[in-house]
């Protein structure tokens, strides 16, 4: 029901017509973390749906510096393509978050590049008149300021405090202010506090002209009339956050039906609940970090702790073991199809499951969600891929449970050719009830195992078949 408003809300944040998010599932290459663990405050409150209400914060404070704001307003082309820009940031964001070093150094050398013909002159909140350079550390610290200031904000209103604290963040975030040429960003959420005011001291904000322009364009941005009405009411939403002298000089009031104030914040945190219903929990791009850290060793979210236990032999004792061997063809051209179909997820989508991954082909580390039943009564089963069979004659891989799988376990699927040109799937499964209803459940439970194996077969045949 949500697919729709899914599709139109990965257009706009994509500036794609048809979406593809091929450079954030290439996040899964690299040697190691990247700068920030995947328990960080970073990713908390870079990921969920807060971050959609960060960018119209850190859009409308950033455009209080009169510098910042000339640099957007002369050498940007937000007007005519905004939504281009805006995807160029995220792509920068989600680099730095979820990528290794190399790919977030990456990113903020892209960025620096882009900025080297940004510069001009403009005239302070003082009324001087100075020069401004995009990559000039003075205005790339407004800059980090304002964006840290507004990420951090929005997700302590509208999805609640940062666990690990909001110092942590600050602290954590200062690392991408250094790599954008910040001589010293605060680390503490009191120094960041403290170097806003500053600018607000020195009479270095300020509104004007521009400020309005910009305000205009922010408040009626062309987007999709889908994603419009909903947008509206984000704007309010975050227009309330914000404070008040900063709302005087955005010309900008609080939402209010003359002289009572709207419940704008409510209205906010309903469009982020219902874009989070539209959209995944986690994005392409931390689960493309997540098979990263995965096959480096650095994370292991199983819900068992022997990983490639169905490439043993013997499978470890205490679960139930399923081994079977099928003959579904015969040929080399049979064995590629079957194969294939493993690797692309195609024997599991035959077989009747919904299949839901977040690579459309096997890799190491791949998060698949399957899907039995129907309707209320679908039961999801996520796993991660553990192991890749890639030897002579033989070709496939192997899953593992994740939290929420009605089993704990392994189970391997591969193609096999043997030397006389007959084609098998083989099935080898080590597995148990997660909890104590599972374990009630457990001769439905395991009536849908056999039926599912049989399903597999059909699928295998179907694939090879052909050939």
């Amino acid at each position: 029901m949500f697919e729709p408003l899914r599709h139109k809300l990965q257009q706009t944040f994509s500036a794609q017509e048809h979406y593809d998010p091929v450079w954030e599932r290439e996040l899964d290459r690299g040697d190691d973390a990247g700068y920030f663990p995947h328990d960080s405050a970073v990713w908390v409150v870079h990921g969920g749906m807060s971050p959609i209400a960060a960018g119209i914060r850190a859009l409308l404070t950033q455009a209080l510096h009169p510098g910042a704001l000339a640099g957007v307003a002369e050498h940007s082309d937000y007007q005519s393509d905004p939504l281009a820009r805006l995807a160029g940031t995220i792509r920068w964001i989600f680099t730095l978050t979820y990528g290794d070093t190399t790919a977030a150094n990456a990113a903020c050398a892209w960025v620096a590049r882009r900025h080297e013909p940004v510069t001009g002159r403009y005239v302070s909140g003082t009324g001087a008149e100075r020069d401004y350079a995009a990559n000039d550390p003075g205005l790339a610290e407004w800059v980090h300021i304002a964006f840290a200031d507004a990420f951090l904000r929005s997700h302590e209103i509208f999805s609640g405090p940062v666990p690990q604290g909001a110092d942590a963040y600050v602290r954590e975030w200062a690392k991408a202010g250094e790599l954008m040429g910040v001589a010293n960003p605060p680390r503490s959420d009191a120094e960041l506090k403290a170097a806003i005011a500053g600018y607000e001291s020195r009479g270095e904000l300020a509104g004007g002209p521009r400020v309005e322009q910009v305000v205009s364009f922010l408040k009626n941005p062309p987007l999709d009339p889908a994603v419009l009405p909903g947008y509206k009411l984000l704007f309010a939403a975050v227009v309330d956050t914000l404070p008040e002298n900063h709302r005087k000089l955005l010309g900008l009031q609080r939402p209010a039906l003359g002289p009572v104030p709207l419940p704008a914040r409510l209205g906010g945190r309903a469009v982020l609940g219902v874009a989070g219903l539209a959209l995944a929990k986690r994005g392409p791009a931390e689960l493309a970090a997540r098979r990263r850290l995965f096959r480096l060793g650095l994370l292991s979210d199983l819900s068992y702790p022997e990983a490639g236990m169905t490439g043993r032999d013997p499978m470890p004792e205490g679960y139930r073991h399923l081994r079977l061997r099928e003959r579904v063809g015969s040929g080399q051209a049979a064995f590629d199809a079957l194969a294939e179909g493993i690797l692309n997820w195609s024997l599991h989508g035959r077989s009747g499951l919904r299949t839901r991954p977040d690579t459309p082909r096997v890799k190491l580390g791949s998060r698949v969600e399957l899907g039995f039943g129907v309707g209320p009564a679908r039961i999801k089963a996520p796993c991660r891929v553990v192991r890749l069979i890639d030897e002579p004659g033989r070709s496939g891989f192997a899953y593992g449970t994740l939290a929420g799988h009605p089993e704990t376990g392994e189970e391997s699927f591969s193609a096999v050719l043997e030397k006389d040109g007959s084609v098998y799937l083989e099935i080898k499964a080590a597995s148990r009830h997660s909890n104590r209803f599972y374990t009630m459940a457990a001769p439905v439970a395991e009536a849908a195992q056999r039926l599912a194996t049989r399903r597999y077969v059909a699928a295998a045949r179907e694939l090879a078949g052909g050939h």
